[in-house]
């Protein structure tokens, strides 16, 4: 799973070339698998260069890396599937899998044929990237949505470190401590999936249904919306910035705000910005009966791949054991493969991640995709902090958006 601030960089990386690979092959020649991911950076391309060569290696072929900005990336991918120009190797995010199936092979045959063993990894990141019980992708990364917290903010407030389970009430009175102290508490946000996540942690309601559908007008949704704009209102939460996406995680790195909704995947870009301690616990939930959504990345096969068993082999060594232990030791998200989470742990210096995250994946259930997903990311862009900061009922605003959408 990609890092909201990676996505939004001003920085375009335009098409980056594995090193040593050769390029412009789309679906795959004799000796070549390509193979298209999100890149935001010259980093991020060294990273993906190393398991690149796994891939390689374990194939037999060239892997050629087709690297785009993470909003650039699946403008560029929904115009290639189902056609020549498809990449072989389809890096797929779960909350978009069942927008693009149809251009996707089916990984089941293969996985039963190989005998792969898809118990190695996280049940639930292998569910999310599933559509109607067929396997279009195998994870390489996953995660529960958490809430990260100051902790020197909540100490200098007289707030004790709070623990993973904690209520919406808990919630509400570390945040009136904070105020007394001239700190807000929450950086909101109308980013789909942390919306999405604030939503069915504090009100128990969820906007896409398990079909994919998007369901607005659950009176639950509208409910735990206009709990966040009381929020606001009374000045112990950031008003929401639907045009930057990042707006709510630079209000809590530079410490404007004392907490925010974010992802395993952003614990070590908030540990090494951040001139303060960072801890991490679970969403506040009702009573205390927490669950949260997990989403998360993998890598599919499009349907006009040329060897797809040959592509098969490139992804299971790029997800194997020793890849994403690798890719946690280097600071990606946290791994799909359940042996290698270990060294995330290691890695992430952050106290008490273990309990929490071992406490969030107890309830946390896949993030359904939807066909609508996009648009509904638009509309809460647009319309969302309307209703987010108070200017609007939710209620209407949510009408709004079903209308729309229903276009």
């Amino acid at each position: 799973m990609r890092v909201r601030t990676v996505a939004v960089a001003t920085t375009a990386v335009g098409a980056l070339l594995l090193t040593g690979c050769s390029g412009g092959q789309s679906s795959g020649s004799s000796d070549t698998l390509s193979w298209s991911m999100w890149i935001g950076s010259s980093e991020d391309q060294k990273v993906w260069e190393g398991v690149g060569n796994t891939g390689a290696e374990a194939s037999g072929k060239k892997v050629s890396l087709q690297g785009s900005p993470f909003n650039d990336y699946w403008t560029k991918i929904s115009t290639q599937l189902g056609t020549s120009a498809a990449p072989c190797i389809v890096t797929m995010q779960s909350l978009r899998v069942n927008q693009f199936s149809e251009g996707l092979l089916p990984l089941d045959d293969l996985i039963k044929s190989t005998d792969f063993d898809t118990a190695a990894f996280d049940e639930g990141a292998m569910k999310a990237l599933a559509v109607d019980g067929k396997q279009y992708a195998i994870p390489y990364d996953t995660g529960p949505l958490l809430l990260f917290y100051n902790k020197d903010a909540f100490a200098k407030a007289g707030v004790d470190a709070p623990k993973p389970g904690w209520t919406v009430n808990d919630f509400e009175t570390a945040a009136t401590a904070l105020k007394k102290n001239g700190q807000v508490a929450l950086a909101t946000t109308v980013e789909d999936i942390f919306l999405e996540g604030t939503i069915l942690s504090t009100g128990g309601a969820e906007m896409i249904d398990d079909s994919g559908k998007v369901s607005l007008d659950d009176p639950k949704t509208a409910q735990a919306i206009e709990w966040i704009a009381g929020l606001v209102k009374d000045g112990t939460a950031t008003k929401a910035d639907g045009a930057d996406a990042s707006a709510d995680d630079n209000a809590f790195i530079n410490g404007t705000a004392a907490a925010t909704v974010g992802g395993p995947w952003n614990s070590l870009d908030f540990k090494a910005k951040a001139k303060f301690d960072v801890g991490v616990t679970t969403i506040p939930s009702p009573q205390g009966e927490q669950k949260t959504y997990s989403a998360g990345s993998g890598f599919g096969i499009s349907k006009t791949c040329s060897d797809p068993t040959a592509a098969f082999k490139a992804i299971t060594a790029m997800t194997s054991e020793k890849t994403l232990t690798s890719l946690a030791k280097d600071g990606r998200a946290f791994p799909a493969r359940t042996a290698a989470q270990a060294a995330w742990y290691e890695n992430a210096g952050i106290d008490g991640a273990k309990e929490t995250l071992d406490s969030a994946l107890a309830s946390a259930v896949p993030l359904p995709g939807s066909a609508d997903g996009d648009k509904l990311n638009q509309m809460l862009s647009q319309y969302g902090p309307q209703m987010v900061n108070g200017a609007k009922p939710a209620a209407g605003v949510l009408a709004e958006i079903s209308r729309q959408i229903g276009k």
